[in-house]
């Protein structure tokens, strides 16, 4: 690994440790952490502060299916219905994928956590109705809230602003995660580390290696002309390339040569192939680039020296890691919360039981559940005062509010 440079040591000295999926990195303290789109079995988008948005989502989807026809079957709207759930508070709409596609559908779920919402999109065939709608509500219980600093120490996938728990038994094998993160450096703003994980191909062929594709480029570069500028660029490191336990892996780092229009950068990929049908080995695409700016390659001149990049791309993939889970085994011989223990909605519960309301007159909102330890306290749904236009439409509005849980056995 390459040796930092003062400055980078002074960067580097304080860092922090993120979570993606089932992985960590360690990063400088002071960098950025930008995710991208992500899924875990189906798409989960969490959106802070922004619960009654997510309601207005949905209906404007319900709107909107209402609103389309199948121009095939007797201009049918494509609006097929809608599920009310008690927990986590939502709702799960289905209707057609389009107005000339009938077999396919669109079925999204629509939730919160309190001020939190979230959505769970899937697009299945008609067949797999009743298992996606089964599946939205199996991610919808088992998502919680997560700040972005929190490594959890159960089994899962962490995504932005929330963490997925496996099913109970399973270790996760079966889940299809797809999940991009990327960092920016306070320090080297025109630098831009990305990491995309997803599940390794069993059908894999060296034709879809980096190594093919960067000899195959080169190759049309030089008959396109044996002068290419491109043929210039320098390579620091070329080969096989190993992290942990990620075995099979493969890096090109290089220095493209200045153009007339745009400034040389460093372009670093690290492919690593992964293992079919193993959470733990995945598929993994890590990149960095310098002279970012405006989201171009080249627009500025990179801010870090060649031995610089190099250091900083090692200090960071060097650190790729399996995230360490506490077994179900060692959590057992951990110390028990006691009965009695309190917590308020929207806390992470402590301790593995069954909880209930702490005041007999919450009992009808809070009804005795098991709850998980790692799980989110729930809210208490109330029924609210229903106005003429409720009592019109033959609806009970229902409210989410702040309530007291209390352990009140073991699950044992």
């Amino acid at each position: 690994m390459t040796a930092l440079t003062p400055r980078l040591k002074a960067i580097f000295a304080t860092t922090k440790t993120v979570c993606f999926g089932r992985f960590i990195v360690d990063v400088p303290a002071t960098a950025t952490v930008a995710w991208g789109s992500g899924s875990v079995d189906l798409g989960i988008a969490v959106y802070p502060d922004a619960a009654k948005e997510v309601d207005e989502e949905a209906e404007k989807f319900i709107e909107e299916l209402k609103n389309t026809k199948a121009i095939y079957h007797d201009h049918m709207p494509l609006f097929l219905s809608e599920e009310h759930i008690e927990e986590p508070l939502g709702r799960i709409i289905t209707g057609y994928e389009g107005f000339d596609a009938m077999q396919g559908l669109k079925i999204s779920g629509y939730f919160s956590w309190g001020k939190d919402g979230f959505i769970i999109d899937a697009r299945p065939l008609q067949e797999d109705r009743s298992e996606t709608v089964a599946d939205i509500k199996s991610i919808a219980q088992r998502l919680r809230p997560r700040v972005e600093d929190e490594v959890p120490a159960e089994p899962g996938n962490c995504l932005e602003y929330a963490f997925l728990r496996d099913k109970p038994g399973t270790g996760g094998e079966g889940t299809v995660a797809h999940l991009r993160i990327g960092f920016r450096l306070k320090e080297f703003p025109d630098t831009h580390v990305s990491i995309f994980v997803g599940p390794s191909n069993p059908h894999h062929s060296e034709g879809n290696s980096l190594e093919w594709r960067l000899a195959d480029l080169e190759k049309e570069q030089r008959a396109e002309d044996p002068n290419h500028p491109m043929l210039k660029t320098v390579y620091f490191r070329r080969g096989p390339r190993q992290i942990h336990d990620w075995l099979n892996g493969w890096e090109a780092i290089s220095r493209s040569p200045d153009q007339p229009d745009a400034h040389g950068v460093h372009d670093f990929v690290l492919q690593v192939k992964g293992i079919p049908n193993d959470v733990l080995h995945p598929y993994a695409d890590i990149q960095m680039e310098t002279g970012v700016a405006d989201n171009l390659a080249g627009a500025v001149k990179p801010s870090l020296t060649d031995e610089e990049a190099v250091a900083v791309w090692d200090a960071i993939t060097s650190t790729i890691r399996v995230r360490p889970t506490t077994t179900k085994a060692s959590a057992q011989q951990s110390s028990r919360k006691p009965l009695g223990e309190r917590l308020v909605s929207g806390r992470t519960c402590s301790q593995t039981g069954w909880w209930q309301a702490a005041e007999p007159a919450a009992a009808h909102a809070l009804p005795r559940r098991r709850i998980e330890a790692g799980a989110t306290m729930p809210v208490a749904v109330v029924a609210g005062k229903p106005t003429l236009w409720d009592k019109l439409k033959g609806e009970q509005p229902r409210h989410q509010v702040q309530a007291v849980w209390q352990l009140v056995a073991y699950e044992d």
